[in-house]
């Protein structure tokens, strides 16, 4: 841990140089949008408090009617759609400051790492998600980050996004959130035919866990639970693969502790990945909203929101540093 924050702090210093002679400019050019969309925020907050205000003292003095709460499911409908209609108002200039200032510094932000290109709301291609088969049915992928290119000769491509499926309620339907996070594809330095995927151990309700089936040369085939050598990689995670000699080729000893170092770099978020198509796909698990180089209410000018991106950057592409697969060596 002491190298990794070694590495950190030396990324950290060359960027903020960096940041000095390429992006302070930008990010003090971006304060008049800020108080502007600050501005319509707190106007129009100020005007529902009064509606809402307005509301119960003419309910308070028994101005309204008695008969318009007769029915009990219409007052929690008002109260509902006024919510909603508060939320949506007042969600577009924090989206749209946010989505306006990332599209305007991120490609600068990011061609400090290597040669990327951003779009935000994209999301990682559907088929990809389904093959890498981590995640139960989904409806809709909701992106909020995007960005691909190489690093370190490697290919790689990060999504930070959600993936939803309808269901039903006792009051009607709703989207329940499937995954929620990261979701990082990189090119391997291996040839494999088969698919393997790692997911979290179940611990005692391992035998609830159902094996996968996934489709190789056109034929669907059920994959077998694999038993590796390293005790400490068996008791964090399950192994299912559709070829238990390509399984043990891909995830060598080597492998397997880098792949503990990557989850430790994450701090211990849920992670899980899925070897496939000669490409590995790493899925982890995070509530936290990742890459806000700003906020509505903050100055532009405060580095400190840069520092946490930094360091979020620094723990994707160190993936690709953890597993060498910028080396055409075995893992």
């Amino acid at each position: 841990m002491r190298k990794v924050n070694h590495e950190l702090a030396e990324l950290q210093s060359r960027f903020l140089e960096y940041y000095k002679q390429n992006l302070g400019h930008k990010f003090a050019g971006l304060e008049d949008m800020r108080k502007e969309n600050l501005f319509f925020f707190w106007k129009w907050l100020v005007i529902f408090v009064l509606i809402a205000g307005f509301w119960i003292s003419l309910n308070s003095f028994g101005v309204l009617s008695a008969e318009i709460y007769d029915d009990k499911n219409w007052g929690c409908y008002a109260v509902g759609l006024y919510l909603v209609v508060v939320f949506e108002v007042l969600n577009r200039p924090v989206a749209d400051f946010k989505i306006k200032t990332k599209v305007m510094t991120m490609g600068r932000i990011l061609d400090f790492f290597g040669n990327f290109k951003y779009q935000a709301g994209k999301c990682t291609r559907a088929c990809d998600v389904e093959k890498c088969k981590l995640f139960g049915p989904f409806d809709k992928q909701h992106g909020d980050d995007f960005f691909c290119g190489r690093y370190k000769n490697v290919q790689i491509q990060v999504s930070e996004e959600r993936l939803t499926k309808r269901v039903r309620t006792k009051n009607g339907y709703r989207d329940a959130t499937i995954f929620g996070g990261i979701i990082i594809i990189l090119e391997m330095n291996k040839n494999f035919s088969g698919q393997t995927i790692v997911r979290k151990d179940w611990g005692i309700f391992n035998f609830l866990m159902i094996a996968p089936r996934c489709s190789v040369q056109q034929q669907e085939i059920k994959m077998a639970n694999v038993k590796l050598e390293d005790c400490v990689f068996e008791k964090k995670f399950e192994v299912f693969s559709t070829d238990q000699v390509e399984a043990r080729y891909l995830l060598t000893t080597a492998f397997m502790e880098r792949i503990l170092e990557v989850k430790k770099r994450f701090h211990g978020k849920k992670i899980q990945l899925s070897f496939f198509d000669n490409k590995l796909l790493i899925a982890v698990d995070t509530s936290k909203d990742m890459f806000e180089t700003t906020s509505l209410f903050g100055t532009t000018a405060r580095y400190g929101r840069m520092r946490d991106v930094v360091g979020q950057f620094h723990s994707i592409f160190s993936v690709i540093d953890l597993l060498k697969l910028n080396q055409k060596t075995n893992l």
